[in-house]
């Protein structure tokens, strides 16, 4: 699923899905991991589980950000990647459903770096996709 790479432990390479039919790496750094884990364990969680299986089993790929608070604030964003997971965590890191009517979001810079994951409110038709999704990103790759 996820392995080190580099010698020093910077950064973790996962597996993900990338439209229409391939695979590409998404890095998610140390330094990023360290910062969410001292938020509490069920954001930890988040990051070892939900975002890993959000990158590989998407419901949707959308390309192009419209929105700034989306964006990446040391690169240009490139992909958000959404899904509904099979479970959410509390703050303690206990495991519980998902929550019902959101998807989690998983955002990808265009140096194939995951830089931010969330739940957020889903679309009112069609429960696999964020709210507002049409006119938050160019596109829809998948």
């Amino acid at each position: 699923m996820a392995e080190e790479a580099g010698g020093r432990r910077e950064k973790l390479i996962i597996e993900a899905f990338d439209p229409p039919d391939g695979v590409c790496e998404v890095q998610l750094s140390y330094a990023r991991l360290q910062t969410v884990a001292k938020r509490s364990q069920g954001h930890a969680k988040e990051c070892c589980f939900i975002v890993p299986f959000i990158l590989q089993n998407p419901t949707a790929v959308f390309e192009g950000l419209m929105r700034d608070e989306d964006e990446d604030r040391q690169t240009v964003g490139w992909r958000c990647y959404c899904g509904i997971p099979k479970c959410s965590y509390n703050r303690d890191g206990v495991e519980g459903r998902a929550y019902s009517r959101q998807v989690y979001l998983v955002f990808v810079n265009d140096e194939r770096v995951a830089y931010n994951w969330r739940w957020e409110e889903a679309d009112e038709e069609d429960r696999t996709l964020p709210a507002n999704h049409q006119t938050r990103f160019k596109r829809r790759l998948y």
